[in-house]
């Protein structure tokens, strides 16, 4: 299941969207989405501190405050928060703003092709996927190198108290052979 905000200041917009997300009709189809939709970017913010959301799709232009600037308090406070930003505007220094200050993953025009806007999500959410992935493997990555650490600050001591010690010499079928 993928969580899904959608935050613009037209409810006909967000009906439309939220329609869309949902009919598995228009391929490519999001499986089971969870959808939360609000005409308020700090409404929107507001949820957020209570829900985790896999993305953040918010129009640009908005009376309460720019999507830009929301999806930059969004990334600020939940980096692992994909972000898409919609306009019709032609704005281009504010969207490059979006893309380079709110961390934007994606910038979609309006109005929006269904089957284009569905393909974005779902690449969008795999994207995340990965990202969020590749920091856990990094992680235990980073884990198993202290593990390794500490093992060969032992075997280290082991062998300044008893040189050789750490010296294993096998037979030809796998046994120990030991020095009397």
């Amino acid at each position: 299941m993928s969580s899904l905000l959608i935050v613009d200041d037209e409810p006909n917009v967000l009906s439309a969207m939220r329609r869309l997300c949902q009919n598995a009709a228009v391929m490519p189809a999001i499986h089971n989405p969870s959808i939360a939709t609000f005409t308020s970017a700090p409404e929107a913010l507001d949820y957020l501190d209570d829900h985790e959301v896999d993305i953040v799709i918010s129009d640009y232009r908005m009376p309460d405050m720019d999507g830009a600037s929301f999806l930059a308090c969004v990334k600020e406070r939940h980096p692992d928060t994909a972000r898409i930003i919609m306009s019709a505007c032609s704005d281009i220094d504010g969207i490059v703003r979006a893309v380079n200050h709110a961390g934007i993953f994606r910038f979609v025009s309006k109005p929006w092709s269904d089957p284009d806007l569905k393909a974005t999500i779902l690449e969008v959410l795999a994207h995340r996927r990965l990202l969020i992935e590749n920091r856990e493997l990094a992680d235990e990555v980073r884990a198993q190198r202290d593990v390794i650490l500490r093992q060969k600050l032992e075997l280290d001591r082991l062998e300044r108290e008893s040189p050789g010690i750490t010296k294993v010499r096998w037979t030809e079928d796998g046994g120990v052979l030991l020095e009397e």
